[in-house]
């Protein structure tokens, strides 16, 4: 018999009840695993999944203790293949794990399997022509967020214990949002690529979705690290890390309407600030008046395009017919514009970073909604700010954290804290403090129980 009770505990609280011999971790696996074929197929969020008859390991005394991860399918698993959500790398197996999978297995992690995403990482709806929509589980038809919907989908349908994502424009972010979890996004260079497909190197980051905040801060002591592989790997990230000090000044836009975000989204995120308040913490406003958003979004997407028409080279000549024609014109696209035109789009991205520095000298951290608008339907056109609000912490290179804000609605919403270049550990303890001060425990979708 599945217990949902045991299933919706975060992956803390699980490996409590394993290591204090109250449940074996085979236990718990084996009902994800019947979860999933119980309720995957109206879902979508995994497309490939373990055995049922696998041999668990007696490894009660690790870390993670035996539990179960999800991994986004642009990461590599050995095991599984990297489909990165596309056909034209169906049955693309790897040879061995990607960095923070392998930190993962060392740990204990169980991998329970791979998950559904938007082509390429490319798109934040989850939609998906080869391997079908993932589905949001808070309600039938809606999307889950992208491009790693399908992680935000089975940590919020209790599939798994924890999710690896990957966030470019807001990748992570955007279905916690929607999905009611925990989201973080790490500084550039805190956690290594290798072992993912690109979508964009300047970008790129492999992050974590999760129950709740004491799940993220524990799995991203597991995967940060210094890679020397990973260009991009910051070995300054270990060195000279951020001081600890308990800075207390958060500031927040002050024209959230003529960002376009929606007025229920407004009034949830003004009613959650009032937890950061009792937390002891200023709070003070800043403008976005001189930040061209639109510009920015234009940008980042010319860049992923880019980076990506060289990531699939060889399939765009040789399997070209197996994209699907979404996927065939984002990544022709890139054949109208120069190279003068990336290098100016870089220069817009480098916008994203002054005006980050700029903030920096007036406040200690940026809190503000994850997304401008809940979960919507397939029906239904996407937004084109939908990324506006997490892109920036992409562009700039920064640390974020999303968490579920605190709502009346069905449809659940987040918002993110954004800090400084190295403040990861200190936005993942912001993030524990008000999980703890408000009192929020996850609970599964209403519509997922008997």
């Amino acid at each position: 018999m599945i217990d949902l009770s045991l299933l919706e505990l975060d992956l803390t609280s699980q490996i409590v009840l394993v290591k204090s011999g109250q449940i074996d971790a085979s236990d718990i696996v084996d009902q994800q695993l019947a979860w999933i074929n119980k309720i995957n197929p109206s879902i979508n969020a995994f497309i490939s999944v373990m055995p049922s008859n696998h041999q668990h390991a007696d490894i009660k005394t690790s870390k993670l203790a035996g539990l179960s991860v999800g991994i986004k399918d642009n990461i590599d698993v050995k095991g599984f293949a990297t489909t990165a959500g596309l056909a034209t790398r169906v049955g693309k197996m790897p040879t061995q794990d990607a960095f923070v999978t392998q930190s993962l297995r060392q740990a204990g992690a169980i991998f329970i399997g791979k998950l559904n995403m938007h082509e390429g990482a490319l798109g934040a709806t989850n939609e998906n022509q080869y391997f079908g929509n993932c589905i949001n589980p808070h309600k039938a038809g809606f999307t889950p967020g992208g491009s790693s919907g399908g992680s935000g989908a089975a940590v919020a349908s209790g599939m798994c214990s924890i999710a690896l994502g990957t966030d470019t424009m807001g990748s992570v972010r955007i279905p916690a949002s929607y999905c009611g979890v925990f989201g973080f996004k790490p500084s550039h260079g805190l956690v290594s690529n290798r072992g993912s497909v690109t979508c964009s190197r300047i970008m790129d980051n492999i992050g974590l979705l999760a129950r709740s905040a004491n799940d993220l801060a524990l799995c991203m002591s597991l995967i940060s690290a210094y890679d020397r592989l990973d260009v991009f790997s910051d070995p300054d990230m270990f060195l000279r890390p951020m001081s600890a000090i308990n800075n207390k000044t958060i500031m927040v836009p002050d024209n959230l309407a003529e960002l376009g975000i929606d007025d229920d989204i407004i009034e949830d995120f003004e009613q959650n600030l009032l937890v950061f308040r009792d937390l002891g913490y200023q709070l003070n406003t800043f403008s976005f008046d001189n930040y061209d958003f639109a510009a920015a979004r234009r940008a980042g997407l010319l860049i992923c395009e880019a980076d990506m028409r060289i990531e699939h080279a060889d399939d765009w000549v040789n399997n070209h017919d197996k994209f699907s024609p979404y996927m065939q014109a984002m990544l022709g696209f890139i054949e109208s514009k120069s190279s003068i035109d990336i290098m100016a789009s870089e220069r817009v991205l480098e916008k994203a970073v002054l005006f980050a520095r700029g903030l920096f000298e007036h406040g200690d951290y940026l809190l503000l909604p994850t997304a401008p608008q809940r979960a919507f339907s397939f029906d239904s056109c996407a937004p084109s700010n939908q990324a506006d609000l997490t892109s920036f912490a992409n562009q700039a290179g920064l640390p974020a954290v999303s968490i579920p804000m605190l709502t009346k609605h069905i449809l659940p919403a987040g918002m993110q804290i954004i800090g400084p270049k190295k403040s990861d550990n200190r936005l993942l303890q912001m993030a524990q403090d008000w999980q703890q001060a408000s009192k929020f425990r996850y609970k599964l979708p209403a519509n997922l129980k008997p």
